[in-house]
């Protein structure tokens, strides 16, 4: 019998480690905005860091910028964890896209695929 002590992936896309510029907006009384990097993104989502805290279930409209072929992609997602960044005053947060244009996605996904499959 074969032993295995890995932890299964939960995740239902696979993570394109990459810096993209970002700029959001949060959709509440507070509308908090900002600019910030990419930490990965994913068909289904994305990771950066954020200046503080969000609270999970909040949505907000994020702008992804393409600078490597001037293209910018608008969504809106639902912050699933907001949780502080290892040794930084920084948090960083997770993302779920919850609204995204069908053309942006096809376009998203071509996109990951070929930087993957580049070993980006």
């Amino acid at each position: 019998m074969k032993k295995t002590t890995d932890i299964p992936e939960k995740r239902r896309a696979r993570r394109l480690k990459v810096g993209l510029p970002v700029t959001f907006h949060q959709i509440s009384a507070s509308k908090r905005f900002g600019e910030t990097i990419t930490k990965d993104i994913s068909m289904t989502g994305l990771r950066m860091d954020t200046d503080s805290f969000f609270q999970p279930n909040s949505n907000i409209i994020i702008k992804l910028r393409f600078p490597e072929v001037n293209k910018v992609i608008e969504v809106v997602a639902k912050v699933v964890w907001s949780q502080t960044a290892p040794r930084s005053d920084q948090f960083q947060t997770g993302v779920e896209f919850s609204e995204i244009n069908p053309m942006f996605k096809k376009w998203l996904e071509e996109y990951i695929l070929i930087n993957i499959t580049m070993g980006r």
